[in-house]
């Protein structure tokens, strides 16, 4: 298998699995900040779990579909930021490796982006 090939179905499922844990942890209380469930964690939780199962899709024609990695990227980088500027203002407490994380993930797919068009633009 080509290495385009498989960095984007890695950045296809490390995304995925991302957003499944994403969508357990919202829906707990505790781990939110909050002493009961709120609406907007079911919310929450419902759009990580159909955007993981939207990146499962991806994988099935992973060069076909990297335009999924697109709006992805955004919503890691976003939400990455969101996150960095609540635990700067001490909202929730720190924890680099999320955040270490979430900058790795989007810088990841965006490479994986680039060579797999590369590739198709050399082809």
């Amino acid at each position: 298998m080509n290495k385009h090939i498989i960095f984007l179905r890695i950045s296809y499922w490390t995304a995925a699995i991302a957003d499944f844990i994403i969508a357990v942890m919202v829906l707990i209380p505790e781990r939110m900040g909050l002493n009961e469930t709120v609406y907007p964690m079911g919310l929450t939780s419902a759009v990580a779990f159909s955007w993981g199962i939207l990146l499962i899709i991806a994988d099935r024609k992973p060069l076909e579909r990297k335009w999924v990695l697109i709006p992805t990227v955004i919503v890691v980088t976003l939400l990455t930021m969101t996150r960095i500027i609540f635990e700067l203002n001490e909202t929730i407490k720190l924890n680099i490796a999320f955040s270490l994380f979430g900058l790795a993930l989007a810088i990841f797919m965006i490479y994986s982006y680039y060579i797999a068009t590369k590739v198709i633009k050399n082809k």
